[in-house]
């Protein structure tokens, strides 16, 4: 991976990380893409060998999560809190009342997994009722990622 190829091919890597970054939940991959593109850029400059461009990859990329994503995520949790009541209340009423299945267990004060439209999706109780996996509830109320769910 010298020159221009290894320039072009970290500029991409770079690319597809943002974009899964924009298609996944979450807030970490924008990073490696700071990290790829950290290493094209250096590659455009002063071609290295593979092992060097990779190392810069790491390095930027696990600095740049340290030091920025706490930051950044409080940038963006703070701008999506001035939609909130509107997102909230349309993706509510796409799930409360939805028929879901239990894949991890759910009880009290211990938090699993339902199956949601084909996604596996954090799920709590507020009964002190256990749910088994396997067990079929109902989606009583949704928020931010985390469903709660009861008979």
């Amino acid at each position: 991976m010298f020159g221009l190829n290894a320039t072009l091919f970290w500029f991409i890597a770079g690319v597809i990380f943002f974009v899964l970054e924009a298609l996944t939940p979450g807030f970490f991959l924008m990073f490696f893409g700071l990290g790829a593109w950290a290493s094209a850029i250096v590659m455009l400059f002063m071609p290295f060998p593979a092992v060097f461009q990779w190392l810069i990859f790491m390095a930027v990329s696990v600095i740049s999560l340290l030091m920025l994503r706490k930051r950044m995520k409080s940038l963006f949790e703070g701008r999506l809190a001035k939609n909130d009541n509107i997102e909230d209340s349309v993706f509510s009423s796409q799930y409360v009342g939805r028929e879901v299945v239990v894949v991890k267990e759910i009880g009290p004060g211990r938090p699993g997994l339902v199956e949601l439209n084909g996604t596996n999706w954090q799920a709590r109780t507020e009964s002190e009722a256990v749910f088994p996996a396997g067990d079929r509830v109902l989606v009583r109320s949704l928020e931010g990622l985390t469903l709660t769910v009861g008979k």
